[in-house]
């Protein structure tokens, strides 16, 4: 309430709390949308893992540079086929070969 007071822009949350909110069965939807471009790889990777993550920030995870939130990507079951594909073209061989196993199995 004193920070209301005097103007003062919210402390940022550490990684770890970020992490617990990415986590959170209760946060979700647009909620995540912040999560899913945070600095922290292994805050993108929980929002990356989640079914209930929407669909657009699941695509724009698909552009990510770090291979674990890519291969969160593919072991998620709600990734769509579209974005899959495009992991299945991906440099990194651990996501494209799971990217292709997961194409077999459609």
């Amino acid at each position: 309430m004193l920070d209301q007071i005097y103007d003062r822009p919210p402390q940022p949350r550490s990684v770890a709390e970020e992490l617990d909110r990415a986590l959170d069965p209760d946060v979700t939807g647009t909620e995540l949308l912040p999560l899913a471009v945070h600095r922290s790889p292994a805050v993108r990777t929980a929002v990356a893992a989640r079914q209930d993550c929407p669909v657009g920030a699941l695509l724009s995870l698909g552009y990510d540079r770090s291979p674990v939130v890519l291969r969160a990507l593919v072991e998620n079951p709600s990734a769509p086929t579209t974005l899959i594909r495009q992991l299945a073209e991906s440099n990194e061989g651990d996501v494209r070969d799971r990217a292709l196993a997961r194409l077999k199995e459609v």
